[in-house]
């Protein structure tokens, strides 16, 4: 995977190379090596013998005036220390030394990084001073200062070089330097931490090869300025990872005798190469430009996904040697199936139950696996990355560079359901759902001009790719002013505006909503406006404001796309659009409703039948789940899933009948409107204009002769009665219904005029669920606990020891909010005798909750709790979620 330039690194290499310290060359060798190890760019200019830590540092101070400090035996504030924990001081590559007034001064390793003064600003509240200190002085300071990291404390850095000196005399005694140019070399070396070999190359009249000779000597090795045809054993060479060999200029070619045979193009690395590679070493050292060529014939492919995996700490480097020699030994590529049940993501009994149902239906693995939600469509992404061993790119992690987007046409990307993501030197990474595709490969190779080489993502993912960069080219705010340009117009006469402009507006707030993974869209006239606001996660945020004149205009689009009546517009009015624009394809549930400054309009987007979880996805504590299951595997019966609006009842609803709903059940569903689809389920929605209601259908439902009934609302007496009935005669019923908690459903089944002994006996279970809103993975921080939101909670200091809190910081991904997604938390009471006895005698809801809570049943908050401490959400979402 590659490895994304930060915005310091991009000014540091054009500093370097505006003040002659790289040539054009070397920078471009420093990136592509970059772009394999990562890291930040100063480490890998140091490593490639480029420059020293201390000439850059030089270099950063006089091209950007940041001074450079020198931390060792530096007295370091206290209360500025105390502003930055350890593991962010580590993270951010930065330690405050010093803190006068509002002002925090902070010595960095990469003071040109904007992104991470930011952040430094927000974690502080301090106005930030950046400094700049190299990267030995900062790890000795790191270790020194802050020791509950565990860090061995390196011995202090320091300016001379002992090794400099040697190599100085060798080159003396050997003639190639004279006494007075070394001298002098050493004099400009102190003056401006250049390195000495290159100096003395650049300056001094030295060759390379001279260099490169005494070098060898001084490391006790041989020195070959040509390799000849150097035969190179491809088992040898896999002893060093690609990234590995890299970084540390060393190919391994052959083994002779017990040794590995190891070329070098610089000897400062060898003992950690020998203790890379775990054998018995002999080394060469060789001229770079002779090294570089073993090194493209040793190493032809770019880095693949064990490699990623080992950069990114997933896997250590033994594991990925060992996996990459049972590869080579089975000398094929290994079956998706297994790859998946080893990776974790799914057993080998769905394996093959996907299988037979692929053999049945003709299709692919991977899509029947989907299909069966067994699988979520990014395990499949990286489940597929690591058969095919290529990288697996997340565009949330790792964004698209926009400049290489105009190398591929919008109908190509959308045609193949590909998307150009960077370029890594002149290859072009383009993520793919299906890198097997030798079609697109072939005909992107021909439109760039380039190799092509294919990463894989989810097909969403891209899919969302391609709308955000090759969507309408008409943006909302050049909409907006067009509108505000009307306005007089509109003003005198409504129909002056242009439909063309009205169409483009509205899908562009749909597209917008898409995107942004939104549930609702609300349009609402206000007395000087039109405000649009989208629900992401739960909550409603602003998205723009319209003049006042467009809200007629929009309302009648919409009404137009849902088939509703344009000209009435006393009354509310519902409906329903298969809203389709390129790759977007959404159901929508359209509402208007009249009010005293014009008709309001939501919008629901509604998720596809395939997005529909399994009910493993859910997010039961184990514990629950098992109990959730054996419920509602029961024959007859009927099982009630509570909820406030909003709080995912209808996904639960459907997730169940996923699992349950099997091919020789009869299914039936009345609904208020049918929001999903689902293949092989016999949907009817109510219609009261015809007289069709929840209680008719219901009716009409048991003359059909069905095994279960799923009931989108008990919302009256009759439909209450007739359900009930319904699940003593011998069917399963599922129902949702509007209560607080679990045991309030019997409380309201009884208001409904349900007899206490007909619940008895035809209740089987309640699940009372809410939807939290999850912490944004990307800012998550470990925090402390307010000390208001425990008492509120009831939570004593005893309660959460040794218990971790964490909440989101907010960022770019979560837009400032912390928090991305949401997560259901559960109360699920289970009817046993005792209950079923409680009921009869009529006790309240809060005798039976307590009765549940004593035979093991957890309530929504101690649910969310418990969640709190997984590091799902937070305490304060908790709180505002229960009502205890």
């Amino acid at each position: 995977m590659a490895n994304v330039l930060t915005i310091g690194d991009k000014r540091l290499g054009a500093a370097l190379l505006d003040m002659g310290l790289l040539s054009d060359e070397e920078l471009q060798r420093a990136l592509e090596q970059h772009r394999e190890v990562g890291g930040n760019l100063s480490d890998v200019i140091v490593d490639l013998g480029l420059l020293s830590e201390r000439r850059i540092a030089q270099a950063i101070e006089e091209a950007f005036g940041i001074p450079m400090v020198e931390l060792v035996g530096m007295e370091i504030s206290p209360e500025a220390k105390s502003l930055i924990p350890a593991e962010r001081a580590r993270d951010l590559g930065a330690i405050p030394f010093s803190l006068e007034g509002g002002t925090l001064r902070v010595a960095l390793l990469n003071p040109l990084d904007n992104l991470v003064l930011e952040e430094l600003e927000d974690l502080t509240n301090q106005i930030i001073e950046p400094y700049l200190t190299t990267p030995s002085s900062f790890r000795y300071a790191l270790a020194l200062h802050y020791p509950e990291l565990g860090l061995p404390v390196p011995p202090p850095p320091s300016s001379a070089s002992p090794g400099d000196v040697q190599l100085g005399e060798l080159l003396v005694r050997k003639g190639w330097l004279s006494r007075e140019a070394l001298e002098a070399a050493l004099v400009e070396q102190e003056k401006t931490g250049e390195l000495l070999g290159r100096l003395l190359v650049h300056k001094y009249g030295l060759s390379e090869e001279q260099l490169y000779q005494a070098l060898a000597e001084q490391a006790g090795i041989e020195f070959r300025p040509e390799l000849g045809e150097l035969e190179v054993q491809p088992e040898v060479t896999a002893l060093l990872l690609r990234p590995d060999a890299l970084r540390y200029q060393a190919v391994p070619v052959r083994q002779e005798g017990s040794q590995v045979l190891v070329v070098l193009a610089d000897p400062r690395h060898r003992h950690t190469v020998a203790k890379l590679i775990e054998r018995p070493t002999q080394f060469i050292l060789t001229l770079p430009k002779t090294w570089e060529g073993l090194f493209a014939k040793a190493y032809p492919e770019k880095s693949r996904i064990g490699e990623a995996l080992v950069q990114e700490g997933k896997i250590d480097r033994s594991a990925l040697q060992a996996a990459l020699s049972v590869q080579r030994r089975m000398g094929k590529t290994r079956p998706l199936g297994e790859v998946l049940v080893e990776l974790g993501y799914v057993t080998a009994q769905d394996v093959e139950e996907a299988l037979a149902k692929q053999r049945q239906g003709g299709g692919r693995l991977e899509d029947t696996l989907v299909q069966s939600g067994k699988i979520k469509p990014e395990m499949l992404a990286k489940s597929l990355a690591a058969q095919l061993g290529y990288p697996y790119i997340d565009p949330t992690d790792s964004p698209p560079d926009p400049s290489v987007l105009t190398m591929v046409p919008e109908n190509t990307v959308r045609r193949y359901t590909v998307f150009p993501h960077h370029l890594e030197g002149n290859t072009l990474v383009v993520l793919m759902k299906d890198p097997r595709n030798i079609l697109a490969i072939d005909d992107l190779r021909m439109i760039t001009k380039r190799d092509i080489m294919p990463a894989v993502s989810a097909e969403s993912a891209i899919t969302r790719l391609i709308e955000r960069f090759y969507g309408s080219t008409t943006g909302v705010e050049e909409l907006a002013r067009e509108f505000e340009g009307k306005k007089k117009e509109e003003e005198a006469d409504t129909s002056a505006l242009d439909d063309n402009a009205v169409v483009k507006l509205v899908n562009s707030i749909i597209r917008e909503a898409y995107l942004q993974e939104a549930s609702d869209i609300h349009i609402e006239p206000r007395q000087s406006d039109i405000l649009v606001r989208i629900r992401v996660d739960g909550a409603l945020r602003e998205y723009m404001r319209l003049p006042k004149g467009a809200g007629p205009a929009i309302a009648s689009r919409v009404k137009i796309m849902g088939n509703l009546d344009i000209a009435e517009r006393r009354l509310p009015q519902d409906g329903r659009v298969r809203y389709r624009d390129r790759s977007i394809d959404l159901d929508l549930r359209l509402s208007t409703l009249p009010t005293v400054y014009g008709e309001k309009i939501v919008m629901r987007l509604l998720r596809k039948a395939a997005d529909i979880p399994e009910i493993e996805q859910l997010g039961f504590a184990p514990d629950v789940f098992q109990r959730f299951e054996d419920v509602i595997s029961k024959p007859y019966g009927i099982f009630l899933i509570t909820g406030p609006t909003g709080s995912g009842k209808s996904f639960t609803t459907f997730s169940i009948l996923k699992r349950i709903a099997t091919p020789d059940k009869n299914t039936t569903t009345i609904e208020d409107p049918v929001e999903y689809e689902i293949p092989g389920i016999n949907q009817t929605q109510v219609n009261p204009v015809a007289g069709l209601t929840f209680a008719k259908a219901l009716r009409s439902f048991l003359r059909q002769d069905p095994d279960i009934i799923m009931v989108g609302e008990i919302r009256d007496s009759e439909t209450a009665k007739i359900a009930t009935e319904a699940a003593l005669t011998g069917h399963l019923v599922i129902a949702t219904l509007h209560t607080n908690d679990a045991a309030g459903a019997v409380t309201r089944l009884d208001e409904m005029g349900v007899e206490l002994f007909n619940i008895s006996a035809a209740l089987i279970g309640v699940l009372a669920q809410r939807l939290v809103r999850r912490i944004c993975e990307h800012c998550r921080i470990q925090v402390e606990p307010d000390p208001m939101v425990l008492r509120r909670l009831g939570l004593s200091k005893e309660d959460i020891a040794g218990k971790a809190l964490y909440k989101g910081t907010g960022c770019d991904k979560c837009s400032g909010t912390g928090y991305k997604g949401r997560a259901a938390i559960h109360e699920l009471m289970v009817l046993d005798d005792e209950i079923r006895r409680a009921i009869v005698e009529g006790q309240s809801a809060t005798q039976i909750k307590e009765i549940a809570r004593k035979n093991g049943m957890k309530t929504l908050r101690e649910d969310g709790i418990q969640k709190a401490f997984l590091g799902i959400t937070t305490l304060e979402e908790v709180m505002a979620r229960t009502n205890e």
